[in-house]
């Protein structure tokens, strides 16, 4: 559905999305907005007077919603072998991306508030690392809990790896400093 560009050797290990549970809301409106214009000129004869515009309204509507989910199916989280992205789209034409490597991730949390997020097991997951002056927050995302224990499992997984190529690194620079004498 979108675009993004990888590092050299960077693979995507999971990408994340809002629950479809944030449609509710705007279905909902959609219904309303479509609904009710009709109900009443149908009830009180009036469609004839006017058809045009409500077939304009109608179809200002739909397109409405097809922004809608648009702008929810472009909103990820993507997770890769090497970092984490969040891609927001606050409309189609307005990107904001943010990224951090995974070694500094430095705590992870996540937040199920109010009666739906409860019923529905969704909330949002921060994520706070070096470099960034606000957590990088994952809203809306089914089961945040387990969001919250894989981010913290790749994590863990990326620091030990990272750890191996560091001390490999160093005993490589050793070795090459005592080999000019």
């Amino acid at each position: 559905m979108f675009k993004f560009n990888l590092l050299e050797k960077e693979k995507v290990v999971t990408i994340y999305r809002q629950t479809e549970a944030v449609l509710f809301k705007p279905v909902i409106i959609i219904f309303v907005l479509i609904y009710f214009p009709w109900f009443f000129l149908i009830k009180y004869e009036l469609v004839g007077s006017y058809d045009r515009l409500l077939f304009f309204w109608t179809v200002l509507v739909l397109i409405y919603g097809v922004h809608i989910y648009f702008v929810w199916l472009l909103n990820a989280y993507i997770v890769t072998d090497k970092r984490l992205i969040n891609v927001v789209h606050k409309n189609l034409l307005n990107k904001k991306v943010i990224e951090t490597p995974l070694e500094r991730i430095l705590n992870v949390s996540f937040q199920i508030k109010g009666f739906w997020q409860s019923l529905f097991s969704f909330g949002s997951v921060e994520v706070q690392a070096a470099g960034l002056s606000y957590p990088l927050t994952l809203k809306n995302v089914s089961h945040p809990d387990k969001v919250k224990d894989f981010l913290w499992k790749i994590h863990n997984q990326h620091a030990v790896i990272g750890t191996l190529t560091e001390n490999l690194e160093i005993k490589h620079q050793t070795l090459s400093n005592t080999t000019k004498f």
